[in-house]
């Protein structure tokens, strides 16, 4: 092969790959791929210099100019003085219309650090908090279209400082978004907030920590939703969750030494989570105002009660442990449906650390795939695989493509996935889109990439950070036993094969699971789809589990059929649409489903007919429609 651009760079990353550890990211110093903070901006990262131009500008290129690239911090302390903006195209036009990433990811959580310095102008008023990063440059407030996607946070700390008046993080995504592996700690009103701009999400939070403040998290809006997973607040002094408005799905969230729990107002589905109270604390953990509560599996130690509600049916708790909660009831669907979740006990997807040797890196644009020719790219990406397996590498990567279409790589065929490969990621807006006829791809015959057992592969293998966003896309066929396979931050049709393991985690798309599989998704954002008998969402004969589930427009958009059994936390049912006919949302065909956190938002007066069909044992029962339909806990089946 002749040389390219990352070769170049190969005996630099080797040199520098010495001096991790376990934990740090390295990404390959391909600047096709990568914006390095310091090699490409000036950023000193010494915590003296002043690197907010070189932050901002970063931010610029990835998700104002181009969509092309990541932007990589390397171990630092990156000292700022204003508050850090992710900017679309539009921003200088004041339209701002749309916005596309930026990909923020550091190299190691504790020792790359974005610090507001001490006594920065602007942030020293508590009751008129700045923030030191936010996801959005409109205004507070302002009116908002959803078409700001794939907003990523990963690996490093936000510290706010001694500012009195600061807010770590100001979070807005739609569709796909996440924020995962951050601390954010320091003095200031809120830590994270999610609730500053409606239409929110839907967006993934995940193995997040943050420490002080007032209030550590807070949202608002009814519009979309929002997944907190593995998430800790530690040293709130009001609340550790100030939830407001919109649907809510939250596994194992710890709130230690705050005198409140969680102040919520919304709808909130909440499982394996543990409250802690400071000494003398005389309130609950949970107040319950207005809006629905489903709560399973929580802990609580030096509060008054664990749950104290103002007008739900069901009262509150006194605790101090919560093995199962509904705030409105258990509602049940089919004679002798128990009143109860079906409480499955999630798993952790497994971590696939991420590469340290130049090379375990393979750019499959190095054997001719390109984006935004029309040709046909599923043939270089096979060659990246193969040459990637003969070689024991294990990650294979595309670029990003630029912010005008097309920008996307065709796929005229399948991809098998082989080998020593436990990773496909994608940089910057890596976009795969099928080739071929259209007609093919409304059948669901898509380009697949095929995972089949191997002794020689490893135990895991992710797919990550490969999108849609329109067209017919591509899917990912799982038909190994005995592997797992996690799709993370991306697009596509997944499918479990019999007795496969999948895990997804903030992804779009649509699903479907064959006898014995098991799937555990985390923010599951399926929408479209055409009117008929297929399901977004389809579980025939496996066992999936679901936190927060977000879905626009017609058809199906989950079903449980042939014995499946389907538990989903938190649903935030927008539905745009004016007529319905009486295609289901949820379908129950001789399977099992439970729906915690349910919520239809509809502005137009065309609510769903027929929110939930089931046919069990040769009867069939339906649930009512109703506007602005609400349930705590909605139970189908044994």
């Amino acid at each position: 092969m002749k040389p390219t651009p990352y070769s170049i760079f190969v005996v630099l990353l080797l040199i520098f790959s010495t001096a991790t550890r376990a934990g740090d990211i390295v990404f390959p110093p391909d600047p096709r791929a990568v914006i390095d903070i310091k090699r490409d901006c000036g950023a000193k990262g010494d915590g003296i210099a002043d690197d907010t131009a070189a932050l901002q500008a970063a931010i610029d290129r990835s998700s104002a100019q181009d969509y092309t690239r990541t932007i990589y911090l390397p171990n630092g302390t990156y000292k700022i003085t204003k508050t850090i903006i992710f900017r679309g195209p539009d921003w200088q036009k004041g339209v701002e219309g749309y916005g596309i990433g930026p990909w923020l990811w550091g190299q190691n959580r504790e020792k790359t650090t974005i610090k507001l310095a001490d006594g920065s102008e602007g942030f020293q008023d508590a009751s008129k908090p700045l923030e030191a990063i936010r996801a959005m440059s409109r205004p507070d407030g302002a009116r908002m279209n959803a078409d700001f996607f794939d907003r990523t946070v990963v690996n490093l700390t936000i510290d706010t400082g001694n500012n009195p008046g600061a807010v770590g993080i100001k979070f807005y995504s739609n569709n796909t978004g996440e924020m995962r592996e951050v601390t954010i700690r320091g003095r200031g009103a809120v830590g994270l907030d999610l609730g500053f701009c409606d239409q929110n999400g839907p967006l993934l939070i995940q193995d997040v920590e943050i420490n002080g403040f007032s209030v550590g998290i807070s949202t608002d809006h009814l519009l979309n939703s929002q997944t907190l997973s593995r998430v800790t607040v530690r040293n709130a002094s009001k609340v550790g969750l100030r939830h407001r408005g919109q649907m809510l799905a939250v596994e194992d969230l710890r709130v230690v030494n705050a005198p409140l729990g969680i102040d919520t107002a919304g709808v909130l589905a909440i499982v394996e989570s543990h409250f802690e109270a400071p000494a003398g604390a005389t309130g609950p953990a949970i107040k319950l105002g207005e809006g629905h509560l489903y709560a399973a599996r929580l802990t609580t130690k030096g509060f008054a009660s664990a749950i104290a509600v103002a007008k739900a049916p069901a009262g509150g708790v006194a605790g101090p442990d919560v093995a199962e909660y509904s705030s409105h009831g258990f509602e049940t669907l089919g004679e002798g449906s128990p009143k109860a979740a079906l409480l499955l006990k999630p798993e952790r997807e497994p971590d696939v650390p991420f590469p340290t040797r130049a090379e375990d890196w393979v750019c499959a644009n190095d054997f001719g795939a390109k984006a935004g020719d029309e040709e046909d790219d599923a043939a270089a990406i096979q060659k990246a695989i193969d040459a990637a397996a003969e070689r024991k590498a294990t990650t294979v990567y595309l670029l990003g493509g630029k912010r005008g279409d097309p920008n996307w790589y065709r796929l005229k065929q399948d991809i098998q996935v082989h080998g020593s490969v436990q990773r496909i990621f994608g940089f910057g807006f890596a976009r795969l889109l099928a080739g071929g006829a259209p007609a093919e791809h409304n059948r669901g015959k898509l380009p697949l990439f095929i995972v089949d057992d191997d002794p020689q592969a490893p135990k895991v293998l992710t797919f990550q950070g490969l999108h849609v966003f329109g067209g017919g896309g591509f899917g990912v066929d799982v038909r190994a036993p005995n592997r797992i396979v996690i799709s993370r931050a991306g697009d596509g049709q997944v499918t479990a094969r019999a007795k496969t393991k999948v895990f997804l985690s903030n992804c779009v798309g649509r699903l479907a699971l064959e006898k014995g599989a098991q799937v555990w998704a985390r923010h599951w954002n399926t929408e479209g789809g055409g009117r008929g008998p297929i399901s977004n969402t389809q579980n025939d004969g496996g066992q999936l589990w679901i936190l927060g589930m977000k879905t626009e427009g017609v058809s199906t958009k989950v079903a449980s059929l042939n014995g499946g059994r389907t538990e989903i936390l938190g649903v935030h049912n927008y539905n745009y649409t004016g007529t319905k006919d009486e295609t289901p949302f949820a379908l129950v065909e001789d399977g099992t489903m439970s729906i915690a956190g349910y919520r239809e938002v509809n502005f137009n007066n065309g609510w769903w007919k027929v929110p939930v069909l089931a046919r069990l044992h040769g009867s069939e029962f339906s649930y009512p429609q109703r506007a602005w339909e609400t349930w705590s806990l909605l139970r189908v089946n044994n």
